[in-house]
Formats: C-alpha cells, sequence, structure tokens
C-alpha cells in the first residue's frame, strides 16, 4: 500500500512550494528571479529550460506571484496567483494562465462564488508555509535549476486582457465517451451503435444543455477548452507541462472502472470455475479479502498512476524525478456496499463514488425483488425507496471520509426514474452525473443525454444549494453490514451477495445464521428508517472507522441479531425492529410442478396461480426487448442440489410467459436439471403495497440404475394453502 502519510515535494506549484521551502526567513517583496536548468545536455522540447518567479508587494495582507517558463522548444506560459498569506490553496483568491503563442490569458473562477479555481489533477501543490527568499538552487518539476539572476524592486499585476472562464467544480456533468450514436434509436434486441466522433459542434450543444465535463482526443481538447468546459483524456497529448497548469484540464483518465465487479470478475470467478473446493468455501469474508488486495493493486499500477505512465512515454518528456498520482479520479462502482471501503483506503484517491446502476435496475424491478427477498415492505412504486438505499452507500462513505459521490444513468435504467434520481441525488449533495453512452441497451442516446443534462442544469439553477460537504452530514442513523455482504451486483434482490450463485442467501455463514437472516435484518431496519422518514447512511462496519455524528447507530451482526446505539447507550436485539407494515392479505400464491425426463437432464415445468388479493400485483423484469416492460407476477429461483448452487430464472428476451385475467393471473416457467441430487424451487410474489407471498417446492432428481435416464420426484404436488 501507499505511504499515506508522505506527499511527494515536486506537486502542481512545485516551484513555489521548493523556494519557499528551502530558506527561512521573512516576505522579501518586488524580488524577480531567474532560473536555469542546469543540464550539459540540449532539453527536451517540454522541459523548461528557463523560468522567471517573481514576488510582488505584500498590500493589505495579499500578494500577486508570477511565473514565466521557457521550455526546450521555445514554447512559453505564464502563471499568476494572488494569495492571502501563504500561498496554499485555500489562501488563493485568484489564479491566471497562459499557454503559448499568443492565446489570451484565462481567470479559473468558480460560477457561483467566483473564487479561484485551481487544477485538480493532483501534481498542484501550494505552499503551506509562509513566503520566503529566493534561493540560489531550487528543484521544479523533476529537475534541477540555478538562479541566474535577482532584481528587486519589481511589480507583479495580472495581465489587463483576460478571459474568465466560469467554472463548476461542484457539478460535474457529461457523458462517458467522445462520441455520439449515427441513429439513436434505443436497442432493446442487444444489437449495438454506430459511432462517430464529437464535432465542435456537439461540444456546444452539450455545453448550452449543461454538460460540464467532457470526454477528449488529441484534436478535441482544444474545443472543449475553447468552450470552457472541464475535460479529460487526450492520452496525455496536450502540451507539457502546461497540462498540470489548466484548471480545465482533469486527467488522462477520470475513474476507476468497477474494482468490485474486476474482483469477482477477474479473480473470483475464474477460480469457481476451475476449484469445486473454492466453490464450497466461499463467503463473504473471501470475498473481502479478494476484494482488499485487487483494490489495492488498482490504486497502486491501475488508473491513479496513467497520467505518469502517459507522461513517461513521451519523446519531449523528461520527468527526472517527478511523481505524482491522479487524485481527482473517481471510482465508477456498482457494487455500492463497497463505498466506504474504496474511499478510506487512501486519503486522497480517489476522490469520489459514482453510483454505477447494475443491468435494468429501477423502482417496479428491484424494489419488488427486495420485498420478495428480504421479506420486507418497502413501497414498489417509490423511486425514493431505491434512491434512499444507493444514495445511502455513497453518501455514508463520503461522510466517513470527507469526499464526494454521485450516480450515473445507464440506457437499462428504468427511464422514468433517471430525471428523478438526478435532481435527488444533486438535492442530497451529489458533485458527480454520469451518463453511458455506448454498448448495446447500456448506452443512453446523445439527444437523451442532452435532455436529462438541461433538465438537471435548470433543477440546480431554481434550487441552489448551499456547500455540498454540509448536506453530507444529514442522515441522523447509521446502518452497518458486516464486510463483504453485498445487494448482488446485476441481481440486486435475486438472492444472493455479488452477482454469485455460491454466496446464495439461503447459505450458512460462520455463525450459523442464513446470509437471508442477516441481510433481511439489514432491510428491515431500513425500512423502518424510510417509514419514520429519518435519513440513514449505510456502510460495511469496517474495523477502525469511526462513526461520529449520528443520533443512532444501527449494527448489522453475523450472528442474527441487531446492535444499537443511541446516544451512547447500548442494546442488542434478538432481530431488527419491525416497522409498521399496510393491513390486508398477500397475494394467494400456489405452485404446481409437473417433469419430463430424458438421459441427460429433467425438464421441470412449474406452473404458479396468483391470486390478488387486496391489491394489485406487479413485478416486471425491466423493458424486454421490444422495450416493453411486462408483469411477470412471479420471480423464481433453484437452489441445489449443492449448498453453492443457485440459479435465477429469467424468461427468454425478458418475456415472461403470463396470462392475465380478472382476479390475478398463470405465470409458467421451464428449466433443465442436470445432476442428481435435492432442490428447492422458490416462487415469491409481491403486491404494489409490498405485500409478499413465498412459495418453495422440493424437488430431488435421480438417476435410473439401468438405463441411466434421470427422474423428478417431488413434481405434480398439491399447491400449498
Amino acid at each position: 500500500m501507499y505511504n499515506r502519510g508522505i506527499r511527494p515535494y515536486f506537486r502542481f506549484f512545485a516551484i513555489v512550494a521548493a523556494i519557499t521551502a528551502n530558506t527561512p526567513g521573512e516576505p522579501q517583496p518586488g524580488l524577480a528571479a531567474q532560473y536555469r536548468l542546469e543540464s550539459s545536455a540540449a532539453p527536451r522540447g517540454s522541459v523548461v529550460n528557463t523560468f522567471t518567479l517573481a514576488l510582488g508587494l505584500l498590500e493589505k495582507g495579499q500578494q500577486w506571484i508570477s511565473l514565466t517558463a521557457i521550455k526546450g522548444d521555445g514554447e512559453q506560459f505564464k502563471i499568476w496567483q494572488l494569495t492571502a498569506g501563504a500561498p496554499t490553496r485555500t489562501n488563493t483568491l485568484r489564479y491566471l494562465f497562459q499557454g503559448g503563442g499568443s492565446s489570451r490569458p484565462r481567470e479559473y473562477r468558480n460560477q457561483l462564488t467566483s473564487e479561484a479555481v485551481l487544477p485538480s489533477q493532483g501534481a498542484w501543490e501550494l505552499l503551506p508555509q509562509a513566503m520566503v527568499g529566493l534561493p540560489k538552487e531550487v528543484r521544479y518539476l523533476g529537475h534541477r535549476y540555478t538562479r541566474e539572476m535577482l532584481r528587486q524592486g519589481v511589480t507583479v499585476l495580472p495581465p489587463p486582457d483576460t478571459e474568465v472562464v466560469e467554472l463548476r467544480p461542484d457539478l460535474l456533468v457529461g457523458p462517458a465517451s467522445n462520441s455520439r450514436q449515427k441513429d439513436e434509436t434505443r436497442r432493446y434486441d442487444g444489437s449495438d451503435y454506430g459511432l462517430v466522433r464529437f464535432t465542435r459542434e456537439d461540444y456546444r450543444q452539450m455545453r448550452d444543455a449543461g454538460i460540464t465535463c467532457v470526454a477528449v482526443d488529441s484534436e478535441q481538447w482544444k474545443w472543449a477548452d475553447e468552450l470552457g468546459l472541464y475535460y479529460w483524456g487526450a492520452g496525455n497529448g496536450l502540451p507539457f507541462p502546461e497540462s498540470l497548469y489548466r484548471s480545465q484540464y482533469l486527467g488522462p483518465a477520470l475513474f476507476l472502472d468497477e474494482p468490485a465487479v474486476g474482483t469477482r470478475d477477474h479473480v473470483v470467478r475464474p477460480r469457481l470455475a476451475k476449484e469445486p473446493a473454492f466453490r464450497k468455501a466461499l463467503t463473504p469474508q473471501l470475498m473481502f479479502e479478494e476484494f482488499r488486495k485487487y483494490y489495492e493493486h488498482v490504486l497502486r499500477d491501475g488508473s491513479p498512476t496513467a497520467f505518469m505512465k502517459g507522461l513517461r512515454a513521451r519523446n519531449d518528456v523528461d520527468l527526472g524525478d517527478m511523481d505524482f498520482r491522479q487524485e481527482n479520479l473517481y471510482t465508477w462502482e456498482t457494487m455500492v456496499s463497497t463505498a466506504a471501503y474504496q474511499l478510506s483506503q487512501d486519503p486522497r484517491v480517489p476522490d469520489a463514488i459514482v453510483f454505477e446502476p447494475p443491468g435494468r435496475i429501477g423502482t417496479r424491478r428491484t424494489l419488488p425483488e427486495m420485498n420478495m427477498t428480504y421479506g420486507v415492505q418497502l413501497p414498489p412504486d417509490d423511486p425514493k425507496a431505491l434512491a434512499d438505499i444507493v444514495f445511502g452507500f455513497l453518501r455514508g462513505a463520503a461522510r466517513l471520509t470527507r469526499k464526494q459521490w454521485g450516480i450515473s444513468i445507464y440506457g437499462a435504467f428504468e427511464r422514468a426514474d433517471a430525471p428523478w434520481w438526478l435532481t435527488h441525488a444533486y438535492d442530497l449533495g451529489a458533485t458527480r452525473f454520469f451518463f453511458w453512452d455506448n454498448h448495446q441497451l447500456a448506452c443512453v442516446p446523445f439527444g437523451e443525454v442532452l435532455a436529462l443534462a438541461r433538465h438537471l442544469h435548470d433543477y440546480s439553477n431554481a434550487h441552489p444549494r448551499p456547500e455540498p460537504g454540509r448536506l453530507g452530514s444529514m442522515a441522523e442513523v447509521a446502518i452497518t453490514l458486516p464486510p463483504g455482504y453485498d445487494l448482488g451486483h446485476v441481481q440486486t434482490g435475486k438472492g444472493n451477495m455479488w452477482g454469485l450463485g455460491e454466496l446464495n442467501l439461503e447459505r450458512l455463514n460462520r455463525q450459523g445464521v442464513a446470509y437471508r437472516v442477516v441481510m433481511s435484518n439489514f432491510f428491515t431496519e431500513i425500512e423502518r428508517c424510510f417509514k419514520r422518514g429519518v435519513p440513514f447512511d449505510l456502510l460495511w462496519d469496517l474495523p477502525g472507522s469511526k462513526l461520529t455524528g449520528y443520533r443512532e447507530i444501527v449494527t448489522i451482526r453475523e450472528d442474527g441479531k441487531v446492535e444499537v446505539n443511541t446516544e451512547g447507550k447500548l442494546t442488542a436485539l434478538d432481530r431488527a425492529r419491525m416497522p409498521e407494515r399496510a393491513g390486508g392479505k398477500p397475494p394467494q400464491l400456489a405452485v404446481t410442478l409437473s417433469s419430463r425426463s430424458g438421459a441427460d437432464a429433467v425438464e421441470i415445468t412449474a406452473k404458479a396461480r396468483v391470486e390478488e388479493t387486496s391489491a394489485k400485483v406487479y413485478y416486471t423484469y425491466g423493458a424486454d426487448d421490444e422495450g416493453v416492460y411486462r408483469n411477470a407476477m412471479v420471480a423464481w429461483e433453484v437452489y441445489g442440489p449443492e449448498e453453492q448452487d443457485q440459479l435465477v430464472l429469467i424468461p427468454d428476451r425478458l418475456k415472461p410467459n403470463v396470462v392475465l385475467s380478472g382476479s390475478g393471473g398463470t405465470v409458467e416457467v421451464s428449466f433443465k436439471l442436470t445432476s442428481p441430487g435435492n432442490y428447492r424451487l422458490r416462487a415469491a410474489s409481491a403486491d404494489v403495497t409490498g405485500r409478499t407471498s413465498v412459495v418453495w417446492r422440493p424437488i430431488v432428481i435421480s438417476r435410473e440404475s439401468v438405463g441411466r435416464k434421470l427422474h423428478a420426484y417431488g413434481a405434480g404436488t398439491d399447491p400449498s394453502p
């Protein structure tokens, strides 16, 4: 892991830091020093050959500092900084930059506060000490420089002809790539889009719609820069070291790509495919340990190092001993339960976490599944009930670490939810809002991106908010979950953790308690807070983490008990506290089975009859391949023959076999079992108030001693009352 207590000394305004850190004393106003690179060889084109640092008069506690640098290729850039006292980040009142050629100087300001906006990549470090003299030797951008000239009585003022660039560091909004779709028709059938690069006009449209942050290539960055947008990418093709001084440039990368999903897919799943013993041994604790190691690798060798790796590969760049990690990255993550861990492992990297919606997540799909899976009664037609669970993990992590959070919208995300999710996240303090804009149904078409961005832009203008960080501490209750326990990824609400059947909820944990019991306690406490209107945060119960400022901390334990700390008073409960729930009857659910034997498999057909009682029944898998949300009525799972085996039954093309009637409906599903053993079929149904019914059916598969044909027993049993 990184030594998090050490900061490299060659950060962004490193010349000032190096100069002022080496010579004690009081400020010497009106001084200018010229420095030259110590090298017998001709410098590479991007290496600063000479520079002049000027310290203006100290007037009323404020002082201008300027840096003028000339590179080996003759290009020049300039910086001006007005400070109030020591030139720290927080003391910077104004900041201006001028690139090469005849470009106008640009002053970067916060659009809301008019405060200076400084570069955020992580290479900028203003002085933590008082200004001091100009020594004979300094280090700058990884190289040693010698003072050639020292002048007194100089005047340092900002240039008169300045372009002001207003930025929104509290509101990064944009698409994930630098291209748009040729045909924006939604691709529900699994086909892919043809893409074309953004033009300058596309970037103008995005800016006018309220988009503030865009991806670029080596040509497009100039358009984004001219339009006053934040931008990232360009493969380290921007002029260096000017790229470090442009407040609009965020770096070659912007995010860590799903570290938790990477752990599962690149580490755990390959082992599951090859090691039967590992399938049986897998636990949430083992998943957590694998995730911990993978995440350490991501921080050490992944996106945070892309900036330096790209620069080292350039022939025109010589970094000397300069080294830094990109700090303004966010982690783009589907498994939000990992949020607190990801933000807490380094004080600066990543700077935020952004939720990536898994699969066809949405109010009318995911909430009924949560009700059916965890035995709770969250209102399945209220998008706030689902959003508060997701946002609870994000906001709790940001509060714990004093970092930031945000959300993204994907094409498969329930479209009716998307506008409200954006504004609700904004109201709760989110600062990042992104749209995935490629790959089949995951893609949000360009026109929809513009419409959603415009919606958020108009809402934010009409509802100005205080500092987002202040909104992050509004939760009164924190509910913690044992590390490694999870909501299920693309199978959120479908009866397992991490999207792995090997971690299905019927398995027992190391305390001999079913995972379903632990997760049901967790969701019951969520339901209780939600129905009482009490804002809550959700986190893993990480060793050493200190939760402060909450009126109540609820700890979900692996032994099935719940620990409640209310303003210092500790209470241990046998189970979660039951919230008030609607009266009435849940749907009536009856299931019958039939089978057809074969040499290699037994085909099971399950038929469920759903009778609506106190309310209608509605549950959907999401939009099918025609873009239609169909009422599936019943969710199906098969467990067995081993404890680590689970199969979630999803209809082909997301078209459930349902025949609706006036009082309910009949649902039919077929599946094949290929191994002898004991299985259990779980069928569940939920009505529109959240009341659920669950039916279990045993199935025994055996093989003939003669003929070796497989047969099913337990099929055709009478329905349960």
